[in-house]
C-alpha cells in the first residue's frame, strides 16, 4: 500500500471513529438522520442513494454495527442516459440483512479514496430490528 493510501485510510477511520464516539445515546442527537427504517430480523431493506462515480469519483462508503447488520450486496444503478451522454447520475443501492432484534445505525459517507479523507456528504439511517 502506498503513503497516499495508507493517509486516506487512516484519515477515514478518524472520521468514522469520530461519528461513532458521539453515537453515546444515539447518533441522531448530535446529528441529522434520514428516516428511521424499521424491519424484522432475517428481512432485508435497501438504502439507495444519489450517485455519479463514474464521472466525478466520489464513492459512497458504509459504517455499521455488523452484530445486528450484514451487508449482502451493492451496485450501481445507471441514470437514463442517450447514446454519447457521459456524466449522467444514477444510483447506487446497498442491500442490507437484519441479523438480530435491537437497533443499528447505517453511516454512509461519500467521499474519494484518493483525497485526504474529506467527507463530501454524510447521512444516517437509523435502523430498528423486531
Amino acid at each position: 500500500m502506498n503513503r497516499t493510501s495508507t493517509l486516506f485510510l487512516a484519515s477515514l477511520a478518524a472520521v468514522i471513529f469520530a461519528l461513532a464516539m458521539t453515537s453515546a445515546g444515539s447518533i441522531c442527537d448530535n446529528a441529522p438522520c434520514e428516516n428511521a427504517i424499521n424491519v424484522s430480523a432475517g428481512e432485508n431493506f435497501t438504502i439507495e442513494l444519489q450517485s455519479n462515480s463514474g464521472s466525478t469519483g466520489f464513492e459512497w462508503w458504509t459504517q455499521f454495527d455488523t452484530d445486528y447488520l450484514s451487508l449482502v450486496s451493492s451496485f450501481d444503478q445507471p441514470g437514463n442516459a442517450k447514446p454519447g451522454w457521459v456524466g449522467v447520475p444514477g444510483k447506487k443501492a446497498f442491500v442490507f440483512s437484519a441479523k438480530k432484534p435491537g437497533s443499528a445505525d447505517v453511516i454512509m459517507l461519500l467521499v474519494r479514496p484518493w483525497e485526504d479523507g474529506t467527507v463530501a456528504e454524510k447521512k444516517i439511517y437509523p435502523v430498528n430490528i423486531s
